[in-house]
């Protein structure tokens, strides 16, 4: 026996919207992300930016070394550069730093008001024995 196209239709169509009643919303029909998903992204995104921001400032705020043999002059300790032959006025802590002496040493590189090239020594990375002839 053949069922008649509209009572087979209807039947259709009431068993499709049974079967789709689990996808519609269960949260009073809301639609979207709720307050909690999106206070979690933003919290994300400020943890990841925080982060990006973090790495940035730590690599372009690193101190050189450098290398050299130390000098005494009539303005106090020098040293020359190994790489650069650049010679620096040196300030800062000079307790560990000997004349005559090759060490590697972290701080900041600046010049003075008249140009003269100046280390601001931080720390001594290293004594490397005499200096070269």
């Amino acid at each position: 026996m053949k069922i008649p196209f509209l009572p087979r239709t209807s039947v259709a169509l009431i068993v499709c919207l049974l079967l789709a009643l689990p996808s519609f919303p269960q949260s009073g029909g809301s639609i979207g992300p709720s307050k909690g998903e999106i206070i979690g992204g933003i919290a994300g995104g400020a943890v990841v930016l925080g982060g990006i921001g973090y790495l940035i400032y730590h690599e372009t705020h690193k101190h050189p070394t450098i290398t050299g043999c130390i000098a005494s002059g009539p303005d106090g300790l020098s040293l020359t550069g190994q790489k650069d032959k650049k010679v620096y006025a040196l300030s800062g802590n000079l307790a560990a730093l000997k004349t005559g002496e090759q060490f590697a040493i972290k701080g900041k590189k600046r010049k003075d008001s008249t140009g003269k090239r100046i280390f601001q020594v931080e720390q001594v990375a290293g004594d490397l024995g005499a200096c070269q002839p």
